[in-house]
């Protein structure tokens, strides 16, 4: 590929707030327009930029972001590690909601102990929005364990509704 192009997938872990997103807008167009045959190699480079120290947290964000459009079960693990971490665990969650495979179910589901307050509601949103019956048990339990938030258990309450409707 072209040199700006590689330059682009390299660059984009430095993206931040206030700065050049050329090479952000360069990769996010190469994504949308990817024919699937060229996603798995897109996948990999955007999960090198997950595991590359020095990447932003801006960055980090776009690679979900990105992996929302494109990601696979090969996705799954990375975004699993970012679920834990308070700043990436909602991008993290919408990249995960979009990957059409078991391992991202079973991945939000083993998150419901890890996560609190807004983020677990946020995760059982999601949890929900996928149709997860698997995940029926749990959310039974937290829906009646008082030591939970009631932003945790109402949401539990919503999507234990729309779980059992589905059913």
């Amino acid at each position: 590929s072209p040199p700006v192009l590689d330059a682009a997938w390299s660059e984009i872990v430095r993206l931040d707030h206030g700065t050049d997103r050329t090479f952000g807008s360069t990769v996010r167009a190469m994504v949308l327009n990817a024919e699937p045959a060229q996603r798995p190699a897109m996948e990999t480079k955007l999960l090198a930029v997950l595991a590359r120290a020095e990447a932003t947290d801006v960055a980090r964000l776009f690679a979900c972001r990105m992996l929302a459009l494109i990601g696979s079960a090969k996705a799954v693990p990375a975004l699993t590690a970012l679920l834990a971490e308070a700043k990436t665990a909602d991008a993290a969650r919408y990249a995960l909601d979009a990957i059409d495979d078991p391992a991202a179910g079973d991945a939000l589901r083993g998150a419901l102990e890890k996560l609190s307050g807004p983020a677990k509601a946020g995760l059982i949103g999601s949890i929900a929005l996928r149709g997860d019956a698997k995940a029926i048990p749990a959310l039974v339990a937290i829906k009646a364990r008082a030591s939970e938030p009631a932003i945790v258990r109402t949401a539990a309450t919503r999507a234990l509704e729309r779980l059992q409707a589905k059913a």
